[in-house]
């Protein structure tokens, strides 16, 4: 070990040292705290010091204190050499981060069984500041990771558009660098444009990894249909399929386990984009919001459906509405709602219905960002204890 031996008196600072490089230690020495601490300022292989209690300019207490308040990255053992053997001044010590105590005169048996102990702290201290290394290395390998994915997220969301005649805008705020949140739209045929938007139960890379497999699978069509379409032998080859039953087929295939329990909650619709005819099918999800336009008011689309994924076998009905040119379609999830205020209220669904009135003016692109602002202000914060998402349609033929 390289010890640091700090005391005034020359002879006793001269005996330690020859005894310590008997024993093979590498020693380097000084006459007061001050000097102490300019050696370990500059020599970071020191690991022990051995220093006396009383001394001029600066003393042992006092030197005690600058180490443990210093910037050193690796822990020193701190032996206190001393004269005084009462309880307040070994309390005193101990309190102010002295490792061990050793009285003078100083036997030297019991200085070496002393070191023996700190090299013991020291080896293992050494050992835990490797593995935090480790674990420091592992984390900033998972948050690049974590940043990867998040891009990979945000590449998967559908850029606000508009598809015959239906026009899409959104906000997509995750609790964390990943979301359990997710939506889509897309066109299934030249009058059909369908669209989704879902939560999957808890928090983090389960959950997100969990919505871009469903994504993938809300996405996907081609000639021998895919989820949304089935598959026919004769022209066109393919039927959209009913709301409910894409649900059906989510359910039968997505069954949370005991190990898993990722289920989710989902609003599925598909809009006629010629006529305006709307079909939708709840699974757990909060009711989209129907914003009539012409009359001013916003109703809660009915429906319900027990979670995708925690019952087998379930059957789900669907809910048919009219939109009228101008009329708007909102889809959220209960990050929204749930959002809660410095006194833990949350934020509800009537203030969520009295912004979207104040909105009926607005753009969808003004819409979304009064909705944003009035559950950020509400939040008083940057981040939100649950993901935030909403998706927002306007029919106009």
């Amino acid at each position: 070990m390289n010890i640091l031996i700090v005391e005034d008196a020359k002879d006793q600072r001269l005996m330690l040292s020859v005894v310590l490089r008997k024993k093979g230690h590498q020693v380097l020495e000084a006459a007061d705290g001050k000097e102490a601490l300019a050696i370990l300022q500059q020599d970071k292989t020191v690991r022990i010091v051995i220093s006396d209690w009383i001394m001029p300019e600066m003393d042992g207490i006092d030197l005690l204190k600058a180490i443990r308040s210093s910037e050193i990255e690796h822990y020193t053992y701190f032996i206190l050499l001393t004269g005084k053997t009462e309880r307040e001044a070994v309390v005193e010590g101990m309190n102010c981060g002295a490792d061990d105590f050793l009285t003078k005169p100083v036997n030297f048996e019991e200085l070496d069984a002393r070191l023996n102990a700190g090299m013991r702290i020291i080896q293992l201290e050494s050992t835990l500041e490797e593995r935090n290394r480790q674990i420091s290395r592992a984390i900033e390998i998972i948050e690049k990771d974590l940043e990867s994915a998040a891009a990979t997220q945000a590449g998967l969301l559908c850029q606000p558009a508009t598809i015959q005649h239906v026009s899409f805008n959104w906000f997509f705020q995750p609790s964390r660098i990943l979301g359990g949140d997710m939506f889509g739209y897309q066109a299934l045929d030249g009058e059909h444009v369908s669209f989704y938007q879902l939560d999957v139960a808890g928090h983090g890379i389960p959950s997100a990894l969990f919505s871009f497999t469903l994504n993938n699978i809300m996405s996907e069509t081609s000639d021998r249909g895919g989820i949304v379409k089935d598959f026919m032998d004769k022209s066109p080859f393919y039927k959209v399929r009913p709301v409910e039953r894409v649900l059906v087929s989510l359910n039968r295939r997505f069954q949370a386990t005991a190990e898993s329990m990722l289920y989710f909650t989902i609003a599925y619709g598909l809009i006629n984009s010629r006529t305006g005819q709307v079909q939708i099918s709840q699974a757990g999800h909060p009711p989209p919001l129907w914003l009539q336009i012409s009359q001013s008011r916003v109703e809660p689309v009915a429906g319900g459906g027990v979670p995708i994924g925690m019952m087998p076998d379930m059957e789900y009905e669907s809910t048919s509405i009219q939109l009228h040119p101008g009329d708007r379609l909102f889809l959220y999830s209960d990050g929204i709602t749930e959002c809660e205020n410095d006194s833990g209220e949350q934020f509800g669904q009537d203030r969520l219905l009295a912004c979207l009135k104040d909105s009926f003016s607005d753009s969808l692109e003004q819409t979304v960002d009064r909705i944003e602002q009035q559950v950020r202000d509400w939040n008083h914060g940057e981040s939100f204890e649950d993901d935030v998402t909403f998706l927002i349609l306007e029919w106009k033929p």
